[in-house]
């Protein structure tokens, strides 16, 4: 039974889904940065613009119920270099129980808004909370995405104080990390903007994923 709760839990174990949770060339001084549960309509405008005043490019993984509502940021990310990736419709405590049936309900109507906005078709997918099982698994393979996972949660939920986030983050920092934050919580842009100043003067360098 623990076996199976840490297979489910853990999304780097790769056990049930195939997912990047590193960057390839690590050795190299690289971080990937990840957004999830966008779009906020404040918080996620405000974290786009601390990304593009220090020309850099981050991907994120977004509710089709949140992009829906907020069309033209959607194509700002686009617009700006940002990669983007399906995070399902709704984002509920309970999309990893659900029945095949529902979990494609969920990404088909993610992947059609998002389609429909950039005129892309969706490659990249994480799924909510970092859960998987063998019935997503399924799912996912069927759909050809590729999977995104993190080495660096940032537990930025907690919303602790920011030095606190940035040096949980700075202590965990390795070449290759993928980092996981969340562009819906207030703090979002200034614990970016920390954040960067830190690994800038670190000599990392931050990069997308490559197709």
């Amino acid at each position: 039974m623990s076996g199976f709760v840490y297979a489910s839990a853990n999304i780097r174990s790769g056990i049930y889904i195939k997912t990047r949770s590193v960057l390839p060339f690590s050795e190299e001084k690289t971080v990937a940065l990840t957004f999830d549960d966008g779009i906020h309509p404040e918080h996620t405008s405000r974290v786009l613009d601390i990304l593009k005043k220090h020309d850099l490019r981050a991907t994120f993984f977004l509710i089709g119920s949140r992009a829906e509502l907020y069309p033209d940021i959607v194509r700002r990310m686009i617009a700006e270099g940002h990669q983007i990736g399906n995070h399902t419709y709704s984002h509920k405590s309970y999309f990893p129980i659900l029945s095949p049936k529902k979990i494609n309900e969920e990404l088909d109507k993610t992947d059609q808004v998002l389609t429909a906005i950039t005129g892309k078709r969706v490659i990249y997918f994480r799924p909510p909370f970092g859960v998987t099982n063998p019935t997503l698994a399924k799912v996912v393979k069927r759909r050809n995405y590729q999977t995104i996972g993190w080495s660096i949660r940032s537990l930025d939920t907690m919303e602790d104080p920011i030095d606190v986030t940035v040096k949980r983050i700075m202590d965990k920092l390795h070449p290759g990390a993928v980092i996981l934050l969340h562009d819906d919580r207030k703090n979002a842009p200034e614990l970016l903007d920390e954040l960067l100043k830190r690994m800038i003067e670190q000599n990392y360098r931050i990069v997308q994923f490559t197709t």
